[in-house]
């Protein structure tokens, strides 16, 4: 398992793309390593010159895909001074959606191909995205001990936002965002109620 991002295995920047496309387009499981040296226009027995097996490729598209959405979240933070705001947060990963779906489909639906030793490594990043919105609910008073945990909820509640996309006149943007900004106060609400916790109210945007 890699211990840091600078060890984890590394693709070049074409092959990372075509294996982007074909894995939104396709899937883990039926892409072949045949069809992407064809999309990546290489021979066959050369794409493994430059990965080691179809495990590594798919964590190599899944950690630059966190790293893509990790630093437009620090762009628009920088740029909005709203770093620190639930809804915020929530309205950012949700946009970040609209406008990158092959991406959100890949991130939404590859991850349960790798390993969970390897899952839990990307979500644990700590300059990541989950890592970011741990910190976000320990300085608005969650315990450590649920911050972690509470984050991971709060992604897989975000990553299903797709399915209520399919009825856009029900589920305007404004109230796409109200929506998961709610429910993510109740999963918080439900999960650390027995805790010493500020509400989950106070980080509204």
């Amino acid at each position: 398992m890699p211990q840091s991002a600078t060890q984890a295995p590394r693709c070049a920047r074409h092959i990372l793309d075509a294996a982007r496309d074909l894995l939104a387009e396709v899937g883990y499981g039926a892409m072949s390593m045949r069809q992407l040296a064809s999309r990546a226009g290489l021979l066959p027995g050369s794409l493994y010159h430059h990965v080691a097996s179809k495990e590594d490729l798919l964590l190599c598209v899944l950690l630059d895909l966190h790293q893509q959405r990790d630093a437009a979240w620090k762009a628009r933070s920088r740029s909005t001074g709203r770093a620190g705001k639930l809804g915020a947060f929530i309205a950012f990963v949700l946009d970040w959606q609209v406008a990158h779906p092959a991406q959100a489909l890949v991130l939404e639906h590859e991850y349960r191909h790798l390993p969970d030793n390897l899952q839990h490594w990307l979500e644990q990043r700590g300059h990541g995205l989950h890592g970011h919105l741990q910190r976000l609910l320990e300085r608005n008073g969650v315990a450590r001990s649920e911050a972690w945990s509470a984050a991971v909820a709060i992604m897989a509640l975000l990553g299903s936002a797709n399915t209520l996309r399919q009825d856009p006149a029900t589920w305007p943007p404004m109230r796409l965002r109200a929506h998961f900004h709610q429910l993510a106060a109740r999963l918080l609400e439900a999960s650390l109620s027995s805790a010493s916790c500020t509400s989950p109210r106070s980080l509204s945007s």
